[in-house]
């Protein structure tokens, strides 16, 4: 006898069908699994053994072969447990098997037939929608991020005896769906965000800071200790727009397969990842035996955000070069190659020596040499990626007194300004595959970046002058395209450029 049942797996964050067929025969007695499988899904055996005997349906003295199609896949996790089991009760005829192609199966056994909670729900689902499943059935756990997906019959289980029931009644297709109601799916903002306005000072920083989130620039903040770089990174989450409606799956998606998509909502607002100096280098862009999303993809269309970044490690640090030029991850194992997206800001923030106090010479007693050595923590081609540098000072008594603080803009109004020039942006890309300034392609600067003669004259001057690289050049146009974009303006114009040179200068200097 033998029987199919449908189940799906992950390979990066691109899902594929897999055939858990099931083949109950004469001969000596055993169950062997086979189709390239990972250590976790072979000990599957044991955990269908018991929980099939503990719920009184034990597998017959006969010989089991379970293949996982297709065989040259590398299969890993522990979400196959309750399709085998199905399996085995279809092909012993304890069920009809009449539904199974049409229903799609996922969960982990315990020993006792409870049904446990897997990762990577959200994006099994919305492929097995594609495949035309008319039903799936998953863990109770699980429920609330299954039913994220329009369309598809979903049916929470947290004990086998349960699916036994259904499929004995052949009720599986039958069941009412649920009531969904679209606008509980998205996590929302339930707590209060940080504002701009409690920042004191720092002009010329926040209005970095507005700039970076209006053209998804990298930005990075020089100086002392306690002056509000931390701060302010941290509040720029709050003025980034929500994600649209394919960014929400999206970046739910790599959140399901972390497990991190807990509450059973999509993620609709960026996120921000803040991961600590002591990350190692596969945490921070994914890795494992089987690859899982790292810190770098966790940020994908939100903030990644390293405080203190010469306190992290050279190789770690460097790791990102490549990340932040193709908005993605590729890691290769000898299973396959796995891809994530990581498309991401990159805000940074860093003292100038090791003590953090420089440029107060009356504080700071570091040498050059020390000085010089401290910053080569972050290499060159890294800091050649980053679009704005600025320095944030220590703050006078006159800054930090409240009174001085009711003209300083809140996170409210700064998200507005951003929100319009993300508008014009997407207007003016409509036809091309990028969203945002910082995504221009140098062949798409001379079209979309024009310069008057006197502006390009400017440039030409300040090029010459400063020995600027290629990717500085095209680095200034970007900037200014954004600035131009929030005042509204078609054309680049001079005070544009000024503005966007004035923020690389520090960055020439860390060079």
């Amino acid at each position: 006898m033998f029987c199919k049942v449908m189940s799906g797996a992950l390979r990066g964050l691109e899902c594929y069908a897999v055939s858990v067929e099931v083949d109950v025969s004469a001969g000596l007695p055993c169950m062997e699994l086979v189709g390239f499988l990972s250590s976790e899904v072979r000990e599957a055996k044991e955990r269908v053994r018991v929980a099939m005997q503990n719920c009184d349906v034990p597998i017959p003295t006969k010989r089991v072969t379970i293949n996982l199609s297709p065989a040259n896949v590398r299969k890993a996790g522990s979400s196959f447990d309750l399709p085998i089991a199905i399996g085995i009760l279809a092909d012993i005829r304890k069920i009809e098997a009449i539904w199974l192609e049409k229903v799609l199966f996922l969960g982990e056994l315990g020993l006792d037939g409870s049904v446990k909670g897997v990762k990577g729900v959200l994006p099994i689902v919305l492929d097995a929608k594609k495949r035309g499943i008319k039903a799936c059935v998953i863990p109770k756990e699980n429920e609330k991020e299954g039913r994220l997906v329009q369309g598809i019959r979903i049916l929470g289980v947290e004990h086998f005896t349960e699916v036994i029931q259904l499929l004995k009644m052949s009720k599986i297709l039958e069941m009412p769906d649920a009531f969904r109601d679209n606008k509980q799916i998205f996590t929302g903002k339930n707590q209060v965000e940080p504002d701009f306005s409690d920042v004191a000072g720092q002009i010329v920083a926040k209005r970095a800071a507005l700039i970076a989130a209006a053209g998804f620039h990298h930005f990075l903040m020089l100086g002392v200790p306690g002056a509000g770089k931390t701060m302010i990174a941290k509040r720029i989450p709050g003025i980034l727009p929500k994600l649209s409606a394919e960014e929400c799956l999206e970046v739910s998606k790599v959140y399901s397969i972390s497990g991190l998509l807990t509450e059973g909502k999509l993620m609709d607002n960026p996120p921000f990842v803040n991961p600590h100096h002591s990350i190692t280098m596969q945490a921070l862009t994914g890795g494992g035996n089987v690859p899982m999303p790292g810190a770098l993809s966790l940020a994908h269309k939100g903030v990644l955000f390293l405080d203190e970044m010469t306190e992290f490690k050279r190789a770690t640090l460097d790791s990102m070069r490549q990340p932040l030029e193709e908005k993605r991850i590729q890691i290769a194992r000898n299973s396959g190659t796995y891809k994530y997206p990581a498309d991401f800001m990159l805000v940074g923030a860093m003292n100038l020596c090791p003590c953090g106090y420089f440029p107060d010479l009356g504080k700071c007693h570091c040498t050059a040499y020390e000085r010089k050595r401290y910053i080569n923590r972050v290499s060159g081609p890294l800091l050649d990626r980053i679009d704005i540098c600025v320095s944030v000072e220590a703050l006078s008594i006159g800054e930090l007194a409240v009174r001085d603080r009711k003209n300083s803009p809140t996170s409210a109004e700064m998200a507005q300004l951003v929100k319009c020039a993300r508008e014009v942006q997407k207007e003016r890309y409509k036809r091309e595959d990028i969203q945002y300034n910082s995504h221009l392609m140098n062949q798409m600067i001379k079209k979309y970046c024009a310069l008057d003669k006197q502006t390009e004259q400017l440039l030409e001057d300040v090029f010459k002058k400063r020995k600027l690289s290629a990717r500085a050049y095209y680095r200034i146009l970007k900037l200014a395209r954004t600035i131009a974009d929030l005042d509204l303006s078609g054309q680049i114009k001079e005070e544009h450029v000024i503005e966007a040179l004035n923020y690389t200068t520090a960055l020439e200097e860390l060079q």
